[in-house]
């Protein structure tokens, strides 16, 4: 879905570019296709950043936990992230429901659409902290639970300095 979403964007945004250079006319929908095709990665990668926990943190402290304190502090993390994103999709389905009706202007699609996108990434993210969170139980008492593949087995590259070591 992203890989679409980024070559859409690519290809409307090489085309408002041939077409305001080559016959000095930009399509009104050109810019809102490609900043809704820009809202959905985001919050699309979001989720898919809280799954591998590949997001920006700050690990000073927590690699001198014990393995039990790191494991209790990622339960803390995931409780918080949990309550956060279950709100944030809640108050996020109301007010896409609330767009219904409202019409972009160059595409003239319902607006309902691109704010979807927060309720779409935030319940990748409560969906995923609730997996971690029971393979985080499970390490708190010895199993060792593998519920969701590793990032190496799905996608290239990290930005954690441990995968590359």
């Amino acid at each position: 879905m992203q890989l679409v979403l980024l070559l859409t964007m690519l290809s409307v945004m090489a085309s408002l570019v041939f077409t305001r250079y080559l016959f000095s006319y930009s399509p009104p929908w050109s810019e809102e296709l490609t900043r809704f095709a820009m809202i959905w990665l985001v919050m699309l990668g979001g989720g898919v950043l809280s799954l591998f926990e590949d997001h920006i943190t700050l690990t000073v402290f927590s690699d001198n936990f014990s393995p039990k304190l790191k494991i209790l502090r990622n339960f803390v993390v995931r409780i918080i992230l949990i309550a956060t994103s279950a709100v944030v999709v809640v108050k996020g389905i109301k007010f896409a429901e609330g767009m219904s009706g409202v019409f972009a202007w160059g595409l003239q699609i319902d607006m309902g659409l691109p704010a979807y996108s927060v309720v779409a990434g935030f319940g990748l993210t409560l969906v995923f902290n609730l997996i971690l969170l029971v393979q985080d139980i499970g390490a708190l008492f010895g199993a060792k639970l593998t519920l969701i593949p590793r990032q190496d087995q799905v996608m290239d590259g990290s930005f954690r300095t441990q995968d590359d070591l």
